[in-house]
């Protein structure tokens, strides 16, 4: 307690700024952007300095914390306004800007950032509230000013609803969880590129804009062309990249690794492949379908993927179609990352210990499903629409993995122009 009222008082003594973004849509601010150094909004010397008209605007108490009962990101205190692109408490608020503004640098945490940060607690471990910060999402460059935007307080009035169902600790576990594996997931996918960053929706990868011209866009294929050309060889330096991301990736997973090793190998060939496809949404748009290898690329032309030769619409015709229904929900990355976390960890035959990996499994769901209510609130049925797409996964999963034992994507002898992890996942021997 004596911690956060030195922090209220540290972000009084320091002249803080003001988060215009706090205030309700009615207690509008007008203001001028603040200047390149200035971090929230108007210092002290800014406020002192306007009509006591003004004055008295920015002097009001946000309305909407307390209509909603909008919660810390961090610490699940009661949210204070938007502060740094997070809603967040007046204490949490403080420390982030002191950090940034002091350019302070925290002791690594000594229980390996196994911290849990919540109002009891947010000041025994300061590299794990900071880390969550970060996480959370604050950022000295994410600041609003003027009305709250319509869509934001009905992710307000959503997550009021799930307060009323949920108490708040719970929900801050839940969303601790969903910061942590958000973060997981791009530190180990990013690197391929995969991950959409701030292109428009719907839009091609930045990777690929430069490469349209010098590739050739395929839209006739025949059999001899599939193989001596090597599109299979190309579609198999995307794949590996986003299936050694995965195996990565799910190593992260809270509980996974405490699974017998038998259970995680289980799980990561049954389901790796579908996490690499629900990757692959951001390679297909509604004309194209691009596949980058390391030494080739090729643009596949949807309208005439009917007169490609048998071996190319088995590789890619399932693939292309859940990829469109993956981009119409239109996810944001930590929902694409807690989808891929629950794909991992999806329950299946062969495991020793079914009932832990359905608890693992359990609270990346409700994590999931409290994401999906925030973030998207008038759809009331996107959480079964990605259950249901599990089936569509695991069914790709399998038609590959039947389909590589026929030889039908390489037609050479012992299956040598198939990647080694490909085999190893696929028991190809």
């Amino acid at each position: 307690m004596c911690m956060d009222i030195c922090d209220n008082m540290a972000e009084a003594s320091d002249c803080s700024s003001l988060s215009d973004d706090s205030f309700s849509s009615s207690h509008r601010v007008s203001s001028e952007a603040p200047s390149p150094g200035s971090t929230d909004g108007k210092t002290l010397s800014d406020i002192n300095s306007l009509s006591p008209v003004d004055s008295s605007k920015l002097s009001c108490k946000p309305q909407y914390t307390a209509e909603l009962e909008v919660l810390c990101r961090i610490c699940g205190d009661r949210a204070s306004g938007f502060h740094y692109g997070v809603h967040s408490c007046e204490g949490c608020k403080g420390f982030f800007r002191r950090t940034l503004k002091k350019q302070l640098v925290y002791k690594p945490c000594r229980l390996g950032s196994q911290c849990k940060i919540d109002a009891g607690t947010r000041n025994k471990c300061q590299y794990c509230r900071y880390q969550k910060c970060i996480n959370a999402g604050m950022s000295q460059d994410a600041v609003r000013f003027g009305r709250m935007p319509k869509t934001e307080r009905e992710k307000l009035i959503a997550d009021k609803e799930e307060l009323n169902n949920s108490c708040s600790k719970r929900i801050l576990e839940l969303r601790s969880l969903s910061d942590m594996i958000k973060s997981a997931f791009r530190d180990h996918f990013e690197g391929t590129n995969m991950i959409p960053r701030d292109a428009p929706r719907g839009s091609s990868p930045p990777r690929f804009k430069m490469e349209i011209e010098e590739n050739c866009v395929i839209n006739c294929l025949e059999s001899h062309e599939f193989h001596s050309r090597g599109i299979f060889t190309c579609f198999q330096e995307m794949l590996v990249p986003l299936l050694e991301a995965a195996v990565k990736f799910a190593k992260k997973i809270p509980g996974f690794s405490g699974l017998v090793l038998s259970d995680q190998i289980v799980l990561l060939k049954q389901s790796s492949m579908s996490v690499a496809v629900t990757l692959m949404h951001t390679v297909v748009d509604r004309r194209i379908m691009y596949i980058q290898g390391s030494s080739q690329n090729f643009i596949i032309d949807r309208s005439q993927l009917w007169s490609l030769c048998s071996e190319a619409r088995v590789l890619l015709e399932h693939i292309v179609v859940v990829c469109d229904r993956l981009n119409a929900l239109q996810l944001q990355l930590v929902e694409i990352a807690l989808y891929s976390a629950v794909l991992l960890v999806s329950e299946c035959f062969d495991l020793k210990n079914p009932e832990k990996v359905e608890q693992v499994q359990g609270e990346l769901l409700h994590a999931l499903r409290l994401e999906l209510k925030h973030n998207h609130p008038k759809d009331k049925l996107l959480f079964a629409k990605l259950l249901v797409l599990v089936t569509d996964l695991r069914q790709i999963t399998e038609d590959f993995s039947k389909h590589l034992r026929l030889n039908i994507f390489d037609n050479s002898d012992n299956f040598t122009n198939i990647k080694p992890l490909v085999k190893e996942i696929f028991d190809i021997n």
